[in-house]
């Protein structure tokens, strides 16, 4: 009677282990700040920053930190920080110590690498073009103008390990400054992924120099300049697309594990996605319904596929931490173990029959 009882248990799970897998969420959802919050950026321990009402931030995965009046828009491995000021300039945040970063005039944050090196873009003292800005560099209360391609103006977003920089600079300049995606390595500012489309954008990097961003489409009827979120490597662009019904995407984030975060249109809505493997994943589909939270935007990704977005329910939105689930056991394993226990209750019953 135990032999054919642990047999018939252990088809019956084997049976139901697909089931159990497939309705297991991927992703549990942490809410890190109040509303109308945003997260930023996460770096490789999971710590988040961010901006809530005005205020810059920092989760560490245990505490709440507030930074003051500003935005907190990159973090390093190291926990140094970087983002806007209240007053127009960028901040670079380290050990406790806040230190301005200042140009002509505004100074936009983009990204920060682990070396403390700090990207964006900044108003430069031009009389001839007062609606010069260029990309820059800081590093150490030092700055480097990294320059323009083919106009008056670039902007830096994202800075890899190895120093490399992701940004777009304009191709015709005055009123509407059109965009392109750039590429900028040992000293050398190079276009990559041109679009047909009048604003694209490389807007995220890795250690890999793998490259994404959104790019424009010619007009296809409906839109205007449809956008795409891209992925290009070593010269090879992949347009990343939307999934059914959505009409634009663009990518934020990757990490060097090659999966990408960014956001796509439902309707009049927005919805975060991930991109690996060549498949494109509405995040909404991998956490649990039952929450209720709608998962909007999703910023970054570290190497332990932990992603900083946003989320809404009920009206109100609310920067997030993307925690993977702990994976259920494979059903082969499962398999192994209950054939396992079979056997031994099938050597038990044999041998008190021999006794």
């Amino acid at each position: 009677m135990l032999t054919r009882f642990l047999a018939r248990l252990a088809a019956g799970l084997l049976l139901a282990l697909p089931l159990l897998a497939s309705a297991q969420p991927r992703y549990t959802i942490t809410i890190l700040a109040g509303p109308d919050s945003r997260a930023w950026d996460i770096n490789a321990s999971g710590h988040v920053v961010g901006e809530n009402a005005g205020n810059a931030w920092l989760h560490n995965g245990a505490s709440y930190l507030d930074l003051g009046i500003g935005s907190a828009r990159g973090i390093n491995d190291a926990g140094q920080i970087a983002g806007q000021a209240g007053d127009g300039n960028g901040f670079f945040y380290s050990g406790g110590t806040m230190t301005a970063i200042t140009h002509f005039g505004s100074t936009f944050v983009g990204g920060l690498n682990n070396n403390g090196i700090v990207v964006g873009m900044a108003e430069v003292e031009d009389p001839e073009n007062p609606f010069a800005r260029h990309a820059y560099s800081w590093q150490g209360g030092v700055s480097t103008d990294l320059g323009t391609l083919y106009g008056l103006q670039s902007r830096a977003y994202a800075i890899n390990g190895a120093g490399h920089i992701a940004g777009a600079t304009d191709i015709g300049g005055a009123p509407n400054y059109p965009l392109t995606p750039f590429l900028y390595r040992n000293g050398v500012m190079a276009e990559i992924a041109p679009f047909p489309g009048p604003w694209s954008e490389a807007l995220g990097i890795n250690d890999l120099d793998q490259v994404v961003g959104v790019g424009n489409k010619l007009p296809d009827g409906g839109d205007l300049y449809p956008r795409t979120a891209f992925l290009w490597d070593d010269g090879v662009v992949t347009d990343i697309g939307v999934i059914g019904g959505a009409t634009y995407s663009f990518a934020l984030g990757i990490n060097n594990l090659s999966q990408v975060v960014g956001g796509f249109d439902i309707g009049l809505d927005s919805h975060a996605f991930l991109f690996e493997n060549g498949n494109f994943l509405d995040l909404n589909s991998l956490v649990d319904p039952a929450s209720g939270w709608v998962i909007s935007e999703a910023n970054a990704i570290n190497d332990l596929g932990q992603i900083a977005g946003t989320a809404c329910r009920d009206g109100s939105c609310h920067a997030i931490r993307l925690d993977l689930v702990p994976a259920v056991p494979e059903p082969a394993t499962w398999g192994m173990l209950l054939a396992g226990c079979t056997l031994v209750g099938w050597r038990r019953r044999r041998g008190g029959a021999q006794r």
